[in-house]
């Protein structure tokens, strides 16, 4: 039986870019060369919610979607990986995924936090805040590729979801891409698959249009 923290699998728009020189330390990393090939692994870090903020959503219990509900979203995202698929839309022959730093963040978020009737909190963050947020990420020992989501907003009313997709350097701790996406509700009854509907949203945009700019961005 397969772990849902930690699975390996083998042979599947730009609003805000950001490209960091490499580090002179061991194998150079960049997104340039990251999406020059679909041969280059990557590790799947899931999704962080702990800078996110739920909008307009009166009737929510904050306690029960910070102990049960964000974790609930990174479990569908693996357990239905077909659905959800990060992989493909990555263009990836080598993935793997670890989950678990996610999931004990999203453990630690404030539940008093993240309640919020403010509109301008769906574009909350600024590109320093994902920064900061990488840096105090713990990779363990992983090194290489990693692909993060952030959830930035969700709100209710609007039914979108605002989240960036980054593509890190796991060793040192570095942004090398960054990228905002807004999706829509699809569909979906209760709050995981309600709001893991919006993060397909996203998926497949990146899919059918903002995997093939990021890659002509390189060329």
């Amino acid at each position: 039986m397969h772990n849902l923290k930690r699975l390996v699998f083998l042979p599947n728009c730009i609003i805000v870019f950001v490209l960091f020189s490499a580090s002179t330390r061991g194998q150079a990393l960049s997104a340039a060369s990251f999406f020059k090939s679909d041969t280059i692994p990557a590790l799947y870090l899931g999704i962080d919610f702990s800078k996110a903020k739920l909008i307009n959503d009166e009737n929510s219990k904050a306690g029960i979607i910070q102990e049960k509900q964000f974790n609930g979203i990174n479990d569908l995202m693996i357990k239905e990986s077909k659905k959800y698929d990060f992989r493909g839309a990555y263009r990836r022959k080598y993935w793997e995924v670890d989950i678990s730093e996610v999931e004990k963040r999203n453990q630690n978020v404030d539940p008093s936090e993240l309640l919020s009737f403010n509109d301008s909190d769906l574009h909350l963050m600024k590109k320093t805040d994902v920064d900061s947020l990488v840096s105090g990420f713990n990779f363990g020992d992983h090194k290489g590729y990693g692909i993060l989501l952030i959830v930035e907003g969700m709100d209710k009313q609007k039914r979108l979801m605002t989240v960036w997709y980054t593509l890190i350097d796991m060793e040192h701790k570095k942004v090398l891409f960054s990228n905002l996406l807004q999706g829509g509700v699809i569909g979906g009854f209760g709050f995981r698959n309600y709001w893991a509907s919006a993060i397909n949203s996203t998926i497949i945009y990146v899919d059918n249009k903002c995997y093939h700019e990021w890659k002509d961005k390189f060329r």
